[in-house]
């Protein structure tokens, strides 16, 4: 299936955001709601959407957000990719600990590559979604 840039990019972030999200091939359109596995999930104020994509669902093809293991490589990728010898040994660290996403996300923050992180896994999650894509042609 065939995507564009924009549709991959939206796609991309609601799916980094935690939702659920479909896409309607012949209209073009995207779907998307909380996962109904959340325990936070409050399915009153998404009953439209959850009804239209069940009434409809072999319409829509639906994509798949990141395991763990894939969201941790995308850290793994982003801290080899480093020059800075320093931070590069922090997350290692951090990452090799419990709770590895956790640190990570802390060691970041109080770094100057805060931006670099976000833009990396941005387009980590802009391929992964195109791959996802062309995999339903």
């Amino acid at each position: 299936m065939k995507l564009s840039d924009e549709t991959i990019k939206e796609i991309a972030e609601l799916l980094d955001s935690g939702m659920d999200c479909f896409y309607n091939p012949s209209l073009s359109t995207i779907e998307y709601h909380p996962d109904i596995e959340d325990p936070n999930f409050e399915p009153e104020f998404w009953i439209d959407t959850l009804d239209k994509i069940d009434s409809e669902r072999d319409k829509y093809v639906r994509f798949e957000k990141m395991c763990s293991n894939e969201r941790f490589r995308v850290m793994e990728n982003f801290i080899h990719s480093l020059e800075d010898s320093d931070l590069k040994n922090q997350l290692y660290s951090g990452i090799s600990k419990p709770k590895p996403f956790g640190n990570f996300k802390n060691l970041i923050a109080r770094s100057d590559y805060r931006k670099d992180w976000f833009d990396f896994k941005d387009a980590a999650y802009f391929e992964f979604v195109k791959n996802q894509a062309e995999l339903n042609d």
